[in-house]
């Protein structure tokens, strides 16, 4: 999957909790370490230099968006994957606000985490659909989504195209997708980056959060 080994440092107060997520991820990533405060995470993260840090919001000392901010400055080739109790559309927005990458809830599945975790190492945007559809369900519904024109006359989407982006908009991943439309997850990606180009969206989150508001008929 990678060239190399990933390093992957973790932030959580929860001693279980880190030391479940520690043996998840060892098989496949190298663990070098696991603190459980946010002051504790920015010190091992500019000691150690890691590929990817995930780490809790509520830590004690500064919490987890905080040290995100400081990593950022700091160490601003690190991924930040958010893993999480909070699912609430302020703390998502306030993650991404201060550099995250991707977004999980706690209760996300083994198989969710890794996906997440290569989507962000890719240098793409995760949030995970639990998450999607919580944001997506406080738009109010009397406001107008978006009209988004394509950048040039001819962009329209293809009709695989829309089926990707009403899948996105109602939460799944790239693997989901792909096992849906019965093509590859590396076709998928092909698909989505052209997506993003046609319609000038940033990220997935973008995508995302505009399929769903307008039922995946974006164009």
């Amino acid at each position: 999957m990678f060239e190399r080994c990933v390093r992957v440092l973790l932030a959580d107060d929860h001693p279980m909790f880190l030391d479940g997520l520690r043996k998840l991820l060892e098989p496949e990533f190298e663990v070098i370490g696991a603190v459980m405060g946010g002051r504790a995470l920015v010190e091992a993260a500019e000691l150690w230099r890691p590929d990817l840090v995930i780490t809790d919001i509520s830590m004690p000392g500064i919490d987890g968006l905080e040290a995100t901010r400081r990593l950022k400055r700091t160490a601003p080739c690190v991924r930040v994957l958010i893993l999480s109790v909070h699912a609430e559309p302020s703390w998502v927005r306030a993650a991404f606000d201060a550099g995250a990458c991707g977004y999980l809830t706690k209760i996300s599945a083994a198989e969710e985490i890794g996906t997440a975790i290569r989507e962000v190492l890719q240098e793409r945007f995760y949030v995970s659909p639990v998450v999607t559809r919580a944001m997506v369900a406080i738009e109010r519904p009397w406001e107008s989504p978006p009209a988004l024109e394509p950048r040039e006359p001819g962009d329209l989407l293809t009709p695989r195209e829309h089926a990707i982006v009403h899948l996105v908009g109602q939460g799944l991943g790239n693997k989901e997708i792909a096992r849906q439309l019965g093509v590859s997850v590396a076709t998928i990606r092909t698909h989505l980056s052209r997506v993003y180009g046609k319609l000038g969206t940033e990220s997935r989150v973008e995508l995302a959060l505009l399929a769903a508001r307008t039922g995946g008929a974006v164009m």
